[in-house]
């Protein structure tokens, strides 16, 4: 009868032939065949063809699969294994991938990059003191995003000192641009927090706006700029425009019912944690313009754009060859964030994750369909995207518009959409759960003459004596 440990070791033998490494390395890593030579040589074999593995994961891009290889292949051979090599290679990985993250501004994932390096014994004394750089960085990029930037500029100076002590290579040199970066950031944010209190003081309301909107560009939590703004919109008498709360609860996005007839949530009402973009239908309808043109218009918040599909609940729609879901674009606060699900470029620049939105910014998606981002109106949120590589949306659209709190239609160059002959302006607005509007010019919707703020519903027909458009649901 064959010993206990030779019976092992045959089941070892046969789980290598049938290619089950980690069963047979769990096999002879048992303490109590460690002692005899035959389990040697059978770890030590095991340790070659589990490196094998783990090169062919790392040249694959299974990173981490290939690390925890390499760990096993340690245990099983020790310092006998030869897989010095796959720690560099791993190493230098973790430290590319912190470097192309710096490069686009995601220091929160090079942070975790480079903390990586030191759980697995991998740092350097070079790298923790970048990884400590990158720490501070990280926490002044939190405080600029409140509006907090002198302090922020304060938190720098510890890793500018730092910068100028590390040796100038590669790695250091993108830190050091960051931090450049976001000192700038914080000194222009100091700057325009002193124009928007003098323009405050001194009732330049539209001035308060544009100010107001490059201030949440660097800081979107900054509540000094987010009152600011609403104190102007008041001023100007547009707060009629803004999103109508309910209930101490704000609505994030409109039907054009009473929202009391909805038979179904918001696409980002956030119902469910577990509710992802285009998993609801949105809320959107077509808006016809007599003599102009076609436009789609997305109340919601969250919006998809992909590939039209039967039953797709994708917001835009564009036929090419794209993913179903290729990205989403999210409005906040009245800015405009890009998230690229598949490939997108925004002005030459491929991106690896979210991505703030500026005016004129040119996304372009798949390769191949590229459209306009604008935000033409200072006093709406509402933004539009214009294709400029002659591919369509579903239903046909010669513009998408993202209907934030309002939308203007009229002869001026920011107007939503533009009206040359119109000799006025009409806009729509959110007002009380409904989709309303207004205008200084004689108006009847669906043949009734409108007075004032007036509620208009799917299939409305908006007629003056030189214009007219039609509402239609999508």
């Amino acid at each position: 009868m064959l010993p206990t440990w030779r019976k092992q070791l045959g089941e070892a033998r046969r789980a290598l032939r049938e290619g089950q490494l980690d069963r047979a390395c769990a096999i002879v890593g048992q303490d109590d065949l460690k002692d005899f030579r035959q389990a040697r040589e059978l770890s030590a074999e095991l340790a070659e063809r589990v490196a094998e593995r783990a090169r062919g994961r790392m040249q694959a891009g299974y990173t981490s699969a290939g690390w925890r290889d390499v760990e096993l292949a340690e245990r099983m051979a020790g310092n006998d294994c030869p897989v010095a090599d796959l720690r560099q290679s791993y190493r230098q990985h973790l430290l590319d991938r912190a470097q192309q993250f710096l490069a686009d501004g995601r220091t929160a994932a090079a942070e975790q990059e480079l903390a990586k390096l030191a759980r697995r014994g991998l740092n350097s004394s070079e790298t923790a003191e970048m990884l400590e750089i990158v720490q501070h960085l990280l926490q002044a990029e939190q405080m600029l995003s409140v509006g907090k930037s002198a302090e922020a500029a304060q938190s720098l100076r510890g890793p500018t000192v730092q910068l100028n002590r590390l040796g100038v290579t590669m790695d250091t040199q993108l830190v050091a641009r960051r931090v450049e970066q976001v000192e700038h950031d914080c000194q222009e944010h100091h700057d325009l927090a002193s124009q928007l209190h003098a323009a405050s003081a001194n009732q330049e309301w539209q001035q308060v706006l544009e100010l107001a909107d490059r201030m949440l560009s660097l800081a979107p939590r900054d509540r000094v700029a987010q009152a600011a703004r609403k104190k102007a919109w008041r001023a100007v008498g547009l707060d009629a425009t803004r999103l109508f709360h309910g209930a101490g609860r704000p609505v994030a996005s409109l039907s054009l019912k009473d929202t009391a007839d909805l038979k179904r949530p918001s696409s980002s009402s956030h119902t469910s944690n577990d509710t992802m973009p285009g998993s609801e239908p949105p809320n959107r309808f077509m808006m016809w313009v007599d003599a102009v043109g076609g436009f789609l218009v997305c109340l919601d918040e969250e919006v998809v754009l992909g590939q039209p599909t039967p039953n797709s609940n994708i917001a835009i729609p564009l036929c090419a060859d794209l993913s179903r879901r290729h990205a989403v674009i999210r409005r906040e606060g009245g800015n405009y964030t890009i998230d690229p699900l598949s490939d997108v470029v925004v002005d030459g620049r491929p991106l690896t994750g979210p991505m703030v939105l500026a005016n004129h910014h040119t996304i372009e998606l798949g390769g191949t369909v590229r459209l306009e981002f604008t935000k033409p109106h200072a006093l709406s949120a509402t933004a539009r995207l214009t294709p400029i590589s002659g591919h369509r949306t579903e239903p046909r659209a010669d513009a998408v518009l993202l209907m934030a709190d309002s939308c203007v239609m009229g002869p001026r160059s920011h107007s939503h959409v533009i009206c040359r002959r119109w000799p006025g302006d009409i806009m729509l607005f959110r007002q009380a759960g409904r989709l309303c509007c207004r205008s200084n010019l004689p108006l009847t919707v669906d043949g009734v003459a409108a007075d004032g703020v007036t509620p208009v519903e799917a299939g409305a027909r908006l007629e003056g004596e030189s214009f007219a458009l039609s509402l239609e649901e999508a």
